[in-house]
C-alpha cells in the first residue's frame, strides 16, 4: 500500500498555456502529501537516500504523465441515457427523456447504483475534477457527494433547483428548493473532505445550481444568489444554449436586458467570479464583457452544442476578450463521458468558425433558423458509413446491408465487454444499445487557431482556471496538487498503433486525437492513486 509518496521518472507533459505543449523528458517528479515537490532532470537528483520510502515509478518510452481532466459540465443523473436520445431538440429532449430519467433518482438505490457507475467510469476515463448537476432530490445528491468522497474524485456538486416549467412529477416549491440547497451546502462543508474539516485540501464542494432560467422563478434565482453570497460557494447553470431556449427566456422576461440570460443572472446576483455557465453558443460580445467584468466563466460543451445548439462556442474569440473558458462533456446531452472526444470536438468546432457565424455585435434577440429534428442523426450517419458508401462505389447490390444473395461483409459487436467505453444496461432496447455504440468521434485537424494543444489546455488548466483553482491543479508546478494521469501509448488493445521512433509530442498528439481510456493506466487525485 502506497504512503502517498511517489517518484515518477520519465516523460512529463502538460500545457501551461494554450499555445505551449511542455514536454520534459527524462525528468523526475516527486510527490508528497498530495503535492508536487520537485520537477528536475533525472541526472540532477543525487540525494537518493532522502527518498527511500518513496514508491518509484519508472515510465517506459511509450508512457508519460499528464494532468487529470477537468469536466466543467456533467449531468450525473443523465448518465443512464448517455449515447442515446440525440434525435430531438432541447426542450423536447428534456420532456421526453431527461426529466423522467432524473426523476428516477428519488429512488436512492437507483441513484446509488447509477452514480457509482458514473464516478467509476469518469475516473477510469482520467477525469479527476468534475462539476456535477445532480437532481432536485436532496438525499440522492448527498449520495453523489458521498460516492465522490469515497472514490477520491475532486467534485463540485449541485442540487438542481426548479420551481416552474417542469413536470408535476419533477418539481419543487421555491421554499423547498432554497431550503434543500442550503442543507446540501452545509452537508458538504461538514464532510471529511469538505471545507469545514479539510480546509484548503477539500475535495468535495457544493455548487448553487439553478437548472436554467426557464425552470427557475426570479424569486428563486434571487434567493439562490443570496445563498451563494452567504456561503461563498460556486454557481452553475446554462446560458444562451439553444435557439428554443433563448427564445423561451426572451418570452418569459422581455423587460430584463431584452430577455437575455446574462442580464437575468446579473440582476439576481448569480453572475459572480465563482460562476460557470454551460454552452454560451449565442452570447453577444457585450454580454461576454459583462461576464468578464464579473469574473464568471463558460463551459464549452462542443459535442452537445453540435447535437442540440447547431452551433459552437466561440472559444478563441471569447478567450481573446478575456473570458475564462473550459470544456464539459455535458453528459447526457453529449454522447460520451470521456473528455478526449470533447477535446477533439473543440478542435473540430473551431474549423467551422469561418463558415458558421453569429452576429455578436449586439445583445438583441437574434434571428434564429427553425430548430427542427436533425437532418442527419445516428441512423443516417451509420447508413452513410455502410450502404451509402457501397452505393457511392456502385456495389450496393453486393454489400452494405443484409439481404438474401448479398455478400456477407459483417461485424460481430458485443456491447457488454468489460473494457468497453460505455456502460451496458440490460433493460435498454436494441435501438438504444446500437445508438450508444455507433456515435462517432471527431478526427484530427491541423494548423488551427485551436489545435490539440489548445484543446488539451482547455480540458486541464483552462478548466481549473474557470473554477478558480488553477493555482492548485491543471499543470505540473512545484507546490501544486498532484492530479495526474499515467498514460501508456503502447497497449495491446489500444485504438492506434505505436511507433517507437515517434517523438513524445507526436505520441501525445496521437493519444489526444485517437486514444481513449484504455491508454490510462493510473489516475491520481491530490496525490492519492484512485484508479
Amino acid at each position: 500500500m502506497s504512503n502517498g509518496k511517489y517518484i515518477f521518472h520519465g516523460t512529463i507533459i502538460d500545457t501551461p498555456d494554450p499555445s505551449t505543449l511542455r514536454i520534459r523528458k527524462q525528468h523526475i517528479c516527486t510527490v508528497n502529501k498530495g503535492k508536487i515537490e520537485i520537477i528536475e532532470p533525472a541526472d540532477s537528483l543525487n540525494t537518493v537516500d532522502l527518498y527511500r520510502d518513496y514508491t518509484i515509478i519508472h515510465l517506459s518510452e511509450s508512457q508519460f504523465i499528464c494532468p487529470g481532466f477537468v469536466d466543467l459540465h456533467c449531468h450525473a443523473p443523465q448518465y443512464r441515457q448517455v449515447g442515446s436520445a440525440t434525435e430531438v431538440p432541447l426542450l423536447q429532449w428534456l420532456d421526453k427523456f431527461t426529466f423522467p430519467n432524473e426523476a428516477r433518482c428519488a429512488d436512492l438505490s437507483y441513484a446509488r447504483n447509477l452514480y457509482t457507475k458514473l464516478v467509476s467510469r469518469l475516473l477510469r476515463n482520467g477525469t479527476t475534477t468534475v462539476q456535477y448537476f445532480a437532481t432536485i432530490h436532496l438525499e440522492a445528491t448527498k449520495t453523489l457527494a458521498d460516492i465522490c468522497q469515497e472514490k477520491g474524485q475532486r467534485a463540485y456538486i449541485g442540487k438542481v433547483c426548479a420551481d416552474r416549467n417542469s413536470p408535476d412529477f419533477y418539481i419543487e416549491t421555491t421554499e423547498e428548493s432554497v431550503r434543500y440547497t442550503e442543507e446540501f451546502i452545509n452537508y458538504v462543508h461538514r464532510m471529511e473532505k469538505g471545507r469545514d474539516i479539510a480546509e484548503m485540501k477539500a475535495l468535495i464542494h457544493p455548487v448553487v445550481t439553478p437548472r436554467f432560467v426557464p425552470t427557475c422563478s426570479l424569486d428563486l434565482l434571487a434567493q439562490l444568489g443570496q445563498l451563494a453570497n452567504k456561503y461563498d460557494v460556486h454557481i452553475q447553470s446554462h446560458i444562451a444554449e439553444t435557439a428554443d431556449q433563448v427564445a423561451f427566456v426572451h418570452a418569459l422576461h422581455p423587460d430584463i436586458g431584452n430577455g437575455r440570460d446574462v442580464a437575468i443572472f446579473n440582476q439576481t446576483g448569480l453572475l459572480t467570479n465563482k460562476a460557470v455557465f454551460a454552452h454560451g453558443v449565442y452570447l453577444a460580445d457585450d454580454e461576454v464583457d459583462h461576464m468578464i467584468a464579473s469574473g464568471s466563466a463558460v463551459a464549452s460543451c462542443p459535442i452537445a452544442n453540435f447535437l442540440f445548439s447547431k452551433g459552437i462556442t466561440a472559444i478563441e474569440r471569447f478567450r481573446r476578450k478575456g473570458l475564462k473558458v473550459g470544456l464539459g462533456t455535458d453528459v447526457g446531452g453529449g454522447y460520451s463521458s470521456n473528455m478526449l472526444p470533447v477535446v477533439r470536438a473543440a478542435v473540430f468546432g473551431n474549423r467551422t468558425m469561418d463558415f458558421v457565424s453569429i452576429d455578436r455585435s449586439i445583445a438583441a434577440l437574434p434571428e434564429f433558423p427553425e430548430h427542427k429534428d436533425p437532418d442527419i442523426d445516428f441512423t443516417f450517419a451509420f447508413y452513410l458509413a455502410t450502404l451509402g458508401g457501397a452505393h457511392a462505389l456502385n456495389i450496393d447490390t453486393h454489400i452494405g446491408s443484409f439481404e438474401i444473395g448479398k455478400e456477407f461483409d459483417a461485424l460481430l459487436v458485443d456491447c457488454n465487454k468489460d473494457d468497453q467505453a460505455f456502460d451496458y444496461w440490460s433493460e435498454d432496447e436494441s435501438d438504444i444499445i446500437f445508438e450508444k455504440w455507433v456515435l462517432p468521434e471527431f478526427p484530427e485537424h491541423k494548423d488551427p487557431d485551436i489545435d490539440f494543444t489548445f484543446a488539451f489546455y482547455l480540458a486541464t488548466l483552462g478548466g481549473a482556471h474557470a473554477l478558480n483553482i488553477d493555482t492548485h491543479i491543471g499543470s505540473f508546478e512545484i507546490g501544486k496538487e498532484f492530479d495526474a494521469l499515467l498514460v501508456d501509448c503502447n497497449k495491446d488493445d489500444q485504438a492506434f498503433d505505436y511507433w517507437s521512433e515517434d517523438e513524445s509530442d507526436i505520441i501525445f498528439e496521437k493519444w489526444v486525437n485517437a486514444g481513449d481510456d484504455r491508454n490510462i493506466v493510473g489516475v491520481w487525485v491530490q496525490g492519492r492513486k484512485v484508479c
